[in-house]
């Protein structure tokens, strides 16, 4: 925040002396002849001096204030005419004075020069600058005694222009008024200082005096900083410039600065304001009675107050909904930072925080290292935490965050016994966390960490999750991604969500190149369960994994090559362990008919080594490998229909392909090609297994219909249907996956959705002898994004009892999303375990609320499922956002 700043003495010294008009003595009225005369405001005699003429009586003196305050001369624009404070800050105390005709400038009477303090006089009422009355118990108004007056002086300043409709002495008709011409002037700038705009009404030098005064709309522009108001004068002799009347300050910051009264220094380095009010550039204000400049780069305001509430529209005077308050707000312009000593925060009206000290970094500061906002929980798993987070920003490309969570004795519901004393005590009562970012030109990374030790058994526990990548040329680049947690269940346990879709933590280091027609990669695997059914010593460790992938150019006739190759090894500490290198070549041209149809050819050959180890009683292990040729066709023949409301699509399709049958040897383990389940995509497919390790062989194919239709207001329509087919029913698919004999189960979707507000998706599997369900994903959503219900529905059928990995899958959940006004918003989820023996998964409820200044989120969550040392049971989250302030997230378990 830059309330204050101001260009050098020197500069605004200058530009004011040569916009200024001649310096005219006492009883002698000014003239418009007089008002050009450059030789009377310098001391030259280098004009003639005007006619003689009688001069007008001179007014009945009157007593002059000693503070430095100008006259005030036509009024400039008001506050709410630049920035909207009238709205802002509530309804302005002083009227708008009545709009009068432009007249000749008439000089202000000089003001006597005095001490830098603010002119004594009344404080605007408590209620304009955010109800200060009710904060410290003060009367609305403050007035100081004024300042003893002095006898006025007679000078040309206070003798008023003769009449123009008032015949001259020569008997002259009289003449109409003519609107007196602003003055403005660019001054020129000493060297090394930037030039001054001034304009004005009236520029008046008395040099008896040694004061400077610009008067009516005055305007000066210097660095991108603007300052308006009634009346602006400069102290020569002091180097005091003060401004008075609806004065407006515009840095180049974004900031704008309002206030009834200023008095500063020549250097702009010192100075005082009254009643001042602050625009701050990401639309925060604040508010003083008054305020000291000191040393340029700080401004202290008194008993000031910060919100970063907008006022609202139908009631400017309305209480914001929250204001921080203080007796001292320091505004440090080189720390980038705002203080407040003494402060409280007050949520519509009533305190409902007090601390000494409170500090954040000003609108100029995106990010800044320093103490955040600090998190207050209770769990039934762990207890009562602390958590208080300190934020580093290391450089310019590179930051960190370091989360210390306090734990405290632990709650009654664990059936645990109590703290088991350990050589890691102080890791007992403590979670130690960390987040490191980094980002550069040719690459960026992420990490996160945590350790502790079991508060019960004095385990060391923790977890890591790192990224990162990085440009080694133009060609490649390479990355990695390390999840690892000490244990199955610690993520969950101290609320660390890695991978929260997934039930496995992944390892991945990789390398990859990509060229105009080829692709190339290098990978390795290690695999973390984080079920406590599986066994970690079964978890694979894959190293390495490669990849290759060409194609060529297109031919005269649209045909081309491709090269695919893929190596992969990999070992377990208790299961089995293989490696393979599978190589394949093929050729693929499509033709299109003269009835519109689509037929595309692929020829394929392709070649696989095997070395495996197997550790299941009965299997065989060795070496082994196979050699499938291979030819596909598939055919495809769309037909469109257009009606003025209704275009619609029918698309036959056909699969055909033939291969030698078995292809999969005892020798070939099954890795990634388990658990095959057709669906309307695969099921067209020449090669339909997931993976690499099973090879489908004979004759083969597939046939379906898809149909579209778009009506003409908007939306579509979409289904498919296919079933595929096989000459030779092997063991390749298994019984329970729906192609167990030679036509597999029917397969589809429809897709639906009539406008924004409706959409509809449902994919099956019909049983191909009694039309039975076998899967069935169902999900519904409706309405606009005022009231929105969705609705899930899943039922995955297998008939093969032997599968532990793949079971039985029948479970409902339903979300309704609702804005009930424009600040509030609702939203709600469940989830249902169909199976037998099963029952509710889940449940959450929110609630939540937020405006421009103000957020806050409520979550209320069921969770029936035990796992390990994690407990069943409830978990409330609340979560309160001052903007501009912090986030105090405050989490009940």
């Amino acid at each position: 925040m830059t309330v204050l700043r101001r260009p050098s003495a020197a500069v605004l010294a200058l530009a004011l002396a040569a916009a200024s008009l001649p310096v005219v003595r006492p009883a002698t009225a000014a003239t418009p002849g007089d008002l050009g005369s450059w030789g009377d405001a310098w001391g030259e005699e280098v004009a003639p001096p005007p006619p003689a003429r009688a001069p007008a009586p001179p007014p009945a003196a009157a007593p002059v204030a000693a503070a430095q305050v100008p006259a005030a001369g036509p009024a400039g624009p008001r506050p709410a005419e630049i920035g909207g404070w009238g709205d802002a800050w509530g309804d302005q105390t002083v009227p708008a004075p009545a709009p009068r005709p432009r007249a000749l400038p008439v000089a202000a009477p000089a003001p006597a020069p005095a001490a830098i303090a603010p002119a004594a006089g009344p404080f605007p009422r408590a209620a304009e600058i955010g109800t200060w009355s009710d904060a410290w118990g003060e009367d609305a108004t403050q007035t100081s005694p004024a300042a003893p007056s002095r006898p006025a002086t007679r000078s040309a300043a206070a003798e008023p222009p003769p009449r123009p409709d008032v015949a001259g002495d020569d008997g002259a008709e009289p003449q109409p008024a003519r609107p007196a011409a602003k003055a403005k002037k660019a001054a020129p700038a000493p060297e090394g200082e930037p030039p001054v705009d001034l304009t004005a009404d009236q520029i008046v030098h008395d040099r008896e005096l040694g004061i400077v005064t610009a008067v009516g709309r005055v305007e000066i522009v210097q660095s991108g900083r603007t300052l308006v108001a009634d009346n602006v004068s400069y102290n020569l002799k002091q180097d005091i410039i003060s401004a008075a009347g609806n004065i407006t300050l515009m840095e180049p910051t974004g900031d704008i600065v309002t206030a009834e009264y200023f008095e500063l220094t020549g250097d702009f380095k010192d100075g005082v304001a009254r009643q001042i009010r602050i625009l701050l550039s990401d639309n925060s204000r604040m508010a003083a009675a008054t305020a000291t400049r000191v040393g340029g780069d700080r401004t202290d305001l008194d008993k000031g107050v910060y919100t970063a509430c907008e006022p609202c529209r139908k009631r400017p005077d309305r209480r914001p909904l929250w204001e921080a308050k203080a007796e001292r707000i320091i505004h440090n312009q080189a720390d980038q930072s705002i203080e407040y000593r003494d402060a409280w925060i007050e949520f519509a009206g009533v305190p409902v925080m007090y601390t000494p000290y409170l500090s954040h970094p000003d609108p100029t500061v995106k990010r800044k290292s320093g103490f955040l906002v600090p998190t207050a929980g209770l769990s039934s798993n762990l207890g009562a935490s602390l958590t208080t987070p300190y934020y580093w920003a290391i450089a310019a490309n590179q930051d960190a965050t370091f989360t210390p969570r306090f734990l405290f004795p632990s709650a009654t519901t664990t059936e645990t016994p109590g703290l088991v004393e350990s050589n890691n005590n102080i890791l007992q009562r403590m979670v130690l966390a960390g987040e490191h970012r980094w980002r550069g030109m040719d690459g960026e990374m992420l990490s996160e960490a945590s350790l502790t030790s079991d508060k019960h058994t004095g385990k060391l526990r923790g977890h890591l999750d790192a990224t990162g990548k990085f440009d080694l040329d133009r060609t490649w680049r390479a990355g990695y991604q390390i999840q690892r947690a000490s244990d199955a269940t610690y993520t969950s346990l101290y609320n660390f969500p890695i991978n929260a879709r997934r039930p496995w933590l992944t390892t991945r280091p990789y390398v990859e190149g990509f060229g105009r027609t080829n692709y190339a990669m290098a990978e390795g695997f290690a695999f973390q369960s984080l079920r406590s059914i599986d066994e970690p010593d079964q978890s694979p460790l894959v190293l390495p994994h490669a990849v290759y992938s060409h194609v060529g150019q297109p031919g005269d006739k649209g045909g081309y090559w491709t090269f695919d190759a893929d190596t992969l090894a990999y070992a377990r500490t208790e299961g089995t362990d293989a490696a393979r290198m599978v190589t394949r070549t093929a050729w693929q041209r499509p033709f299109i008919g003269r009835s519109g149809d689509i037929t595309t050819l692929t020829t394929s050959l392709r070649a696989d080594a095997y070395k495996s180890d197997f550790t299941t009683a009965g299997a065989e292990s060795g070496t082994s490998g196979r050699v499938v040729p291979q030819v596909a066709a598939d055919w495809r023949m769309p037909f469109v229909r257009n009606s003025p409301t209704f275009t619609q699509t029918v698309e036959p399709l056909a699969m055909v392909a033939f291969s030698p049958n078995g292809g999969n040897p005892a020798k070939i383990p099954n890795e990634d090609s388990a658990g095959f389940d057709p669906d309307e995509i695969n099921i067209l497919r020449a090669d339909r297994m997931p993976g690499l390790d099973r090879v489908e062989g004979g004759a083969r194919g597939a046939y379906g219909l898809r149909w579209s239709g778009y009506p003409a207001r908007g939306g579509y329509i979409a289904a498919q249907a296919a079933q595929g087919w096989r000459a030779h029913a092997d063991s390749t698919y298994g019984p329970g996956s729906g192609f167990a004999g030679n036509l597999s189960d029917y397969v589809g979707r429809l897709d639906v959705s009539p406008n924004a507000n409706l959409a509809f998706l449902n994919r099956f599997r019909l049983d191909k002898d009694n039309l039975e369900l076998r899967r069935n994903e169902t999900t519904v959503s409706a309405g606009p994004p005022l009231l929105r219900a969705s609705l899930s529905y899943l039922m995955f059928e297998r008939t093969d009892e032997t599968s532990e990995t793949f079971n039985r899958r029948h479970a409902i959940g339903a979300s309704l999303s609702a804005a009930i006004t424009q600040y509030w918003s609702a939203y709600g989820t469940i989830a249902y375990d169909l199976t037998d023996g099963a029952g509710p998964v889940g449940w959450t409820a929110r609630l939540a609320y937020s405006d421009e200044c103000f957020a806050f989120l409520t979550n209320l969550r069921k969770i029936y499922v035990h796992d390990a040392d994690v407990l069943a049971g409830y978990e409330l989250t609340f979560n309160v956002v001052f903007k501009t302030l912090g986030d105090v997230p405050l989490n009940v378990f």
